[in-house]
């Protein structure tokens, strides 16, 4: 071997530690990098979930701490409302409504609203002005407040409007509300709106006579919450009255059936014809006592005839009246002498309504006989 071969061999010689030590470096380097970032990536999720399990605690806290808070001021607002506070009851449902928004459940909003329904209802019965609210100190809240200037706007002048008892204003101020912005105050423009709508429909149906309208009125309202006892009495009684006078100059049977159940609830309940429910009871049971009497049914007869003698005199159903009574009193099968031509019933008009009543004022939203649980 020459001189060369043994230098080269010796150079290759050298060099392959050299590579080796390189390769395991390049290798270990590697490892350590990786593992930094395994350690970096499990700090930050550590770091993440820390603050997502603190965050959760935090909720849960506030959660723990608001809902006897909330259950306290609803048990309170039941409480005034049993004992005629209904001022305070509505201030207690408000602050719930604006401070503890956040944490009730869909249950509980439902629960408060309908309380909250319930309130409206009652103070505009006894004609109370609606209370600002809120008299409950609230805690002070560090988010930054929405610019909702025009939606409560809206809302003022929607509870003034409710002060006034203007009830149709109320019902359009509170429409550009929802149109404008269809989440604020929700359950508190829900509960405006039936109490808006149930005294509109009252209204139309007791002092203006739209039976129709004021019954699509309190349907409306049914739809925010139930409707109390005395609003479904006059729903019901209107829609009696309707019924019966679909039957006028067709069947006088069902005429009487349907009006003997509405004008002892509420006599002076009546249509665009000023007919009051009594007015049309009583021309029923007249005209019904005709037919009975033309059919020879003498006893049923005069029972009708005073059934509307009672309600009001008639110079000139009272002759007939007396001729039935003898020809049930007799109890022959021919009755008595026919009675005078001049004493025959006096026939309904031909526009069928009779003498048309002079029209009496009823007070806004209130019947002049109040319901009774067996009317409808």
């Amino acid at each position: 071997m020459d001189e060369n071969e043994t230098t080269t061999q010796t150079t290759v010689e050298g060099e392959q530690p050299k590579e080796a030590k390189k390769k395991f470096f390049e290798r270990r380097s590697g490892w350590i990098i990786t593992a930094v970032g395994l350690v970096l990536v499990i700090l930050i999720l550590a770091a993440v979930s820390g603050a997502a399990r603190g965050i959760n605690d935090r909720v849960s806290l506030a959660e723990t701490q608001a809902a006897p808070r909330i259950q306290s001021q609803l048990d309170g607002a039941r409480l005034d409302i049993e004992e005629g506070r209904y001022e305070v009851a509505l201030s207690r449902l408000n602050w719930i409504l604006e401070e503890m928004a956040d944490f009730l459940s869909e249950e509980e909003l439902a629960e408060v609203g309908e309380v909250y329904s319930q309130t409206l209802v009652l103070i505009a019965q006894i004609g109370t002005p609606t209370p600002q609210p809120s008299p409950v100190p609230t805690e002070p809240v560090n988010t930054p407040t929405p610019d909702l200037r025009g939606e409560q706007d809206l809302f003022d002048n929607a509870r003034q409007f409710m002060e006034d008892r203007a009830w149709n204003d109320v019902i359009l101020t509170l429409a550009a509300l929802r149109q404008k912005n269809i989440t604020f105050r929700t359950v508190q423009v829900d509960g405006m709106l039936y109490i808006a709508l149930r005294n509109r429909g009252l209204e139309k149906i007791l002092a203006e006579g739209s039976l129709e309208p004021g019954i699509y009125d309190l349907t409306l309202a049914e739809r925010f919450a139930p409707l109390d006892s005395r609003a479904e009495g006059i729903r019901t009684w209107t829609r009696l009255y309707l019924t019966g006078a679909s039957y006028w100059e067709i069947d006088w049977a069902q005429v009487v059936f349907y009006f003997e159940q509405v004008y002892p609830h509420v006599p002076n309940l009546r249509d665009g014809t000023f007919m009051t429910a009594t007015d049309r009871y009583r021309l029923g049971a007249i005209e019904y006592a005709n037919e009975l009497a033309a059919l020879g049914d003498y006893c049923l007869a005069q029972e009708y005839y005073e059934r509307a003698l009672a309600i009001s005199s008639n110079p000139e159903i009272q002759p007939t009246a007396q001729w039935v009574g003898e020809a049930c009193a007799g109890g022959e099968d021919e009755p008595p002498s026919t009675p005078p031509e001049e004493v025959q019933p006096t026939p309904t008009p031909e526009n069928g309504l009779g003498p048309t009543p002079t029209p009496t004022e009823t007070p806004a939203g209130e019947p002049t006989t109040e319901p009774t649980e067996g009317g409808g």
